[in-house]
């Protein structure tokens, strides 16, 4: 299974890459605008933009289009709001008082900008891309799988839809049908990722979003594929309730939902994890309105401005997406996931790598050189030496990231793993107390930490040492303890959160106890570490779980350590007694003989 979702990443990534490319390359194509819009019925006009074709050509609002004279161009540019080539004239007939009147317009070039903001669409669309897949490799489930169905629509590139304006109908309506099952399921990805972030359990009002996702993502993919077939092969244009389904209800209602089950979210989370989540829910905020607002601007408006406007603030709210989820998930980890940068995953990128270069060589230098086979010469020495280096990246590619990326993660790890080992060779209880409550308090910035260390007579555990716990938090464990009797039934390191332990003298707010880890000696439960979050609220990642085990086993060493050096200093003064015991009793001995041989002599 690991393999097949590797794979399907991989052709994933690999079709976002030559969507970007091909925008790269188009995206100085011109496209242009007649400046009218239509109504939901597809023939009356209900906006002239002042200044545009349609205006100049004498087109006003109130006009009825006769809908058999437009042709193929103008219903993808009425019915659907595509723009077109400058080249593209259109000549059609409209009533107005019932007279026909007819009109030719040849659309106007729309600014530079429009180039501009196709490219941060593909920035947008690639940053989504990077961010969804890598999560889906780092930790598949429902919610990575939707965030990374957001990200396709988004880079496709422009110079697909002037083709399809000018393909065989079969190809361009083919073509037609696959970007309405992008935007389906972009629209039941957003529905998706908002009602299972962050921890892919939606509860409450969250669970229903998630059981309308899927249904609405076949709905919208419907309603798209019954209109566009309507454009393509109708004479008469598409029904009414078809259009306003389409121009109103299927960018609002995805996004209406997603904005309840971000609310709810926001509502429903404690205050810690509320503030962390805050930088998304406020970034998914502004991507579906303004994703919203662009689908129904284009339905209302032809004004340049305003759409280059709503196109640019959709761009950027999905780059903003992006951002955020990445900086939650590294800063915050509001998504568990584990950073261990697996065989799969580095592979998919060296991958990724060499088809990238590979394009280039083929773009760049393959056009010029391609008649003295200079090209094919380049492709075969990367080959070769993105072949030869990957085994070296495999083994070297973990540590680099680890200390790049998260050098100060790894620094702290790096001093609680040393802390473990020099742990053994303490020489008193109190140091081993001490150690395992603060150093990783200080490392990783814990909100919390405390030990609670079995008593002499073993009738209970009294606390040591801690770190965040005030006056009023509880001092001792009883024998009977709750979590005393599971630790001694399973010595298997405990999330609290899952335990139901009912005491209402532990810290509360941030400095609740989160993860306990027992520290045994042999069979016998020797003491018990308790952890908090962070200061930050942040709760502990796997791999400090793992480095807190660490050092508990650390401590455990330690207290053998000690427990045998005791013992063994307790046989060397037994010893010494033993001496002195024997050395009195030759001495008795002694003096006793020389009495019985005394009183002999007398």
């Amino acid at each position: 299974m690991n393999g097949l979702r590797v794979v399907v990443v991989t052709l994933i990534a690999l079709l976002e890459l030559a969507a970007l490319v091909t925008t790269l390359v188009t995206y100085e194509l011109p496209v242009a605008e007649f400046g009218y819009n239509v109504g939901s019925d597809g023939v009356t006009v209900i906006s002239v933009e002042p200044g545009l074709p349609a205006q100049k050509a004498g087109l006003a609002v109130g006009d009825r289009l006769v809908y058999q004279s437009v042709p193929r161009i103008g219903r993808l540019n009425t019915i659907l709001n595509e723009p077109v080539d400058p080249s593209d004239s259109l000549r059609l007939v409209v009533l107005r008082h019932g007279s026909t009147i007819a009109v030719t317009m040849t659309p106007v070039e729309f600014p530079f900008l429009y180039g501009i903001s196709d490219l941060f669409y593909a920035c947008a669309g690639l940053a989504l891309g990077a961010v969804s897949l890598a999560l889906v490799l780092l930790r598949p489930s429902r919610l990575t799988w939707g965030f990374a169905l957001i990200a396709p629509p988004l880079l496709l590139p422009s110079a697909l839809m002037h083709w399809a304006h000018h393909a065989p109908a079969s190809q361009a309506f083919a073509y037609e049908m696959a970007v309405a099952l992008l935007y389906a399921l972009q629209a039941a990805g957003t529905m998706i990722f908002a009602s299972r972030f962050p921890d892919d359990a939606p509860r409450g009002p969250n669970a229903v979003v998630d059981r309308l996702a899927v249904p609405v993502g076949l709905a919208v993919a419907l309603l798209y594929a019954y209109t566009y077939f309507n454009v393509w092969f109708s004479p008469s244009p598409p029904p009414y309730w078809l259009l306003f389904a389409q121009y109103y209800v299927a960018p609002s209602f995805p996004s209406l939902a997603a904005l309840f089950a971000l609310f709810a979210t926001y509502v429903g989370s404690a205050g810690s994890l509320r503030s962390r989540l805050t930088p998304t829910l406020v970034a998914f905020v502004l991507f579906v309105l303004t994703d919203s607002a662009q689908q129904i601007g284009e339905v209302v408006t032809s004004n340049p401005g305003q759409l280059l406007f709503a196109y640019f603030a959709f761009a950027i709210a999905a780059i903003l997406v992006a951002a955020s989820v990445a900086y939650a998930v590294v800063r915050h980890r509001v998504i568990d996931v584990s950073f261990i940068v697996g065989r799969t995953l580095v592979y998919t990128i060296l991958t990724l790598f060499a088809v990238s270069v590979f394009s280039l060589i083929e773009y760049f230098v393959g056009k010029l050189l391609e008649r003295g086979g200079l090209a094919l010469v380049l492709e075969i020495v990367a080959a070769a030496a993105i072949g030869l280096s990957m085994n070296a990246l495999h083994t070297r590619l973990d540590a680099i990231i680890d200390v790049v990326l998260f050098r100060r993660r790894h620094l702290a790890e790096a001093r609680v793993k040393a802390t473990a080992s020099v742990l053994p060779h303490a020489t008193t209880r109190a140091f081993v107390d001490q150690t395992i409550v603060n150093e990783p308090a200080d490392a990783f910035d814990l909100a919390s930490a405390a030990v609670f260390v079995l008593d002499e007579d073993g009738g209970g555990y009294t606390r040591t040492a801690g770190r965040g716990w005030g006056g009023a938090t509880a001092t001792r464990l009883d024998a009977d303890d709750r979590l005393v009797v599971r630790f001694r039934a399973e010595r298997a390191p405990l999330d609290l959160s899952d335990a139901r332990w009912g005491r209402d003298d532990l810290p509360g707010g941030a400095q609740q106890p989160l993860y306990a880890i027992p520290v045994t000696l042999g069979a016998r439960l020797e003491a018990i570490a308790l952890y908090g979050g962070h200061t930050g609220g942040e709760d502990l990642d796997p791999d400090e779980r793992h480095c807190l085990r660490r050092l508990a086993n650390g401590a455990a060493l330690a207290y053998d350590h000690l427990a045998a050096e005791d013992l063994r200093r307790r046989l060397e003064e037994a010893g010494i007694e033993i001496a002195a015991l024997r050395r009195s009793e030759r001495r008795l001995t002694e003096v006793l003989e020389e009495r019985l041989r005394g009183s002999g002599a007398g």
